[in-house]
């Protein structure tokens, strides 16, 4: 049953530190926790990242609400003070889905995002606009666009909406979609189809600030729930796909989340290696070597490194890559990383260890603000078990 929205005090601010027996951050660097859920009326699980507005306030979803009676919520968390309060800014339903992306934030203040498992249908694409009203736009059927949505979808400066579908659609291995805003019409712009394309879509499109939207699909090419994926391109102005490379034995392999791309159009993400029982690990994409993988850290689980690193990496400004691992670090319940290029390659650090008291299992990416903070969720964690909302600050 729809509730009406309310104000939740957050949980009183936590630091935690070696007092707790985890690792002791570098000097001058400070994690926090800044809200902890309850897993009652604000909801459980965060399986999505954040979205942070030009004032401070934080958006995300949580996937199940009341101890697991129904689907989570759209919430926004606003700072005050020393303090967050927590606000509910739309209660799912069933026919909504459940919800486990990061949202999206347009110039305008309104909110985007997608949520699957809805009940009889594939998913949905929702606007939760400036003047607080809720809307799923668009509905998927599975079969002519595509079923279980998973990553974030992107937007252009027109508004236009992009995402891809996990599986499903005309060609059945998935789809990259747009919604069009303004014209409120919904199109498929490439049907996945298990050939030399691959199929299965975990990660959501990124645009290159050239027309292109980049990604990448689990699986393939030319194999269903298998090969070792492929790196995708669609260029908006001439409508073209383009099967840039199969991962083949370069030893990258299913990657897991959406591409991190800088300034001179290389790519960064997420993957699994080839070795049974590996922990993952980033790869670049380095355009002048038309897109050749190369291995930037393999994770390994052990002495404080972290494991399985689901979410996406976020270029600072210094050209570092920073995210998080699922598990590993120096309590196995998931860290935040760095990774820094230097004259002798990239160089990876544990900047947090999660204690499952301050967080467990974080799947997500990260978020910075002009001042050099970092934000992000664990899906689960803090004081409650149901998971939070931290910040990391002092990186150097």
């Amino acid at each position: 049953m729809q509730r009406n929205s309310f104000w939740i005090f957050a949980s009183l601010v936590l630091l935690f530190g070696d007092a707790l027996g985890q690792m002791v951050p570098a000097p001058g660097m400070s994690f926090r926790v800044l809200y902890n859920f309850t897993g009652g009326a604000d909801g459980c699980c965060l399986y999505g990242g954040l979205a942070r507005d030009r004032n401070g306030n934080f958006y995300g979803v949580t996937y199940i609400n009341d101890n697991g009676a129904g689907p989570g919520e759209l919430f926004k968390l606003v700072p005050l003070g020393s303090v967050y309060y927590l606000k509910i800014l739309h209660n799912f339903s069933f026919s909504d889905g459940l919800c486990i992306t990061t949202p999206i934030l347009d110039s305008e203040g309104n909110l985007f995002g997608v949520c699957t498992d809805v009940g009889s249908a594939s998913g949905t694409l929702w606007e939760f606009s400036r003047d607080g009203t809720f809307s799923v736009v668009h509905t998927f059927n599975g079969l002519t666009d595509g079923m279980e949505p998973q990553d974030a979808v992107a937007l252009d400066d027109a508004g236009n909406i992009y995402g891809t579908a996990y599986t499903g659609g005309p060609g059945t291995a998935g789809t990259l979609w747009e919604y069009s805003h303004s014209l409120r019409t919904f199109a498929v712009l490439h049907a996945f189809a298990n050939g030399n394309d691959g199929g299965l879509l975990l990660a959501g499109p990124r645009f290159d600030g050239h027309g292109k939207l980049w990604g990448t699909t689990e699986f393939g090419p030319n194999c269903y729930y298998c090969g070792t994926g492929t790196v995708w391109s669609y260029d908006l102005i001439s409508g073209t796909f383009t099967t840039v490379l199969d991962f083949g034995s370069s030893g990258v392999n299913a990657p897991q989340s959406r591409f991190a791309i800088d300034a001179a159009g290389n790519l960064y993400g997420t993957a699994f290696g080839l070795t049974v029982g590996n922990c993952g690990l980033v790869y670049e994409l380095e355009k002048n070597h038309n897109y050749a993988p190369v291995i930037l850290h393999s994770f390994t689980g052990k002495n404080g490194d972290g494991c399985f690193a689901y979410g996406n990496v976020v270029l600072d400004d210094d050209g570092d890559l920073l995210g998080t691992t699922y598990n590993g670090g120096d309590f196995g319940d998931g860290v935040v990383y760095k990774l820094t290029k230097t004259s002798g390659g990239w160089k990876e650090a544990t900047l947090h260890s999660f204690n499952l008291s301050d967080g467990y299992r974080p799947q997500s990416g990260l978020i910075t603000d002009a001042v050099g903070r970092w934000f992000g969720t664990a899906s689960l964690g803090g004081n409650y078990g149901e998971g939070v909302i931290f910040e990391l600050s002092g990186i150097e």
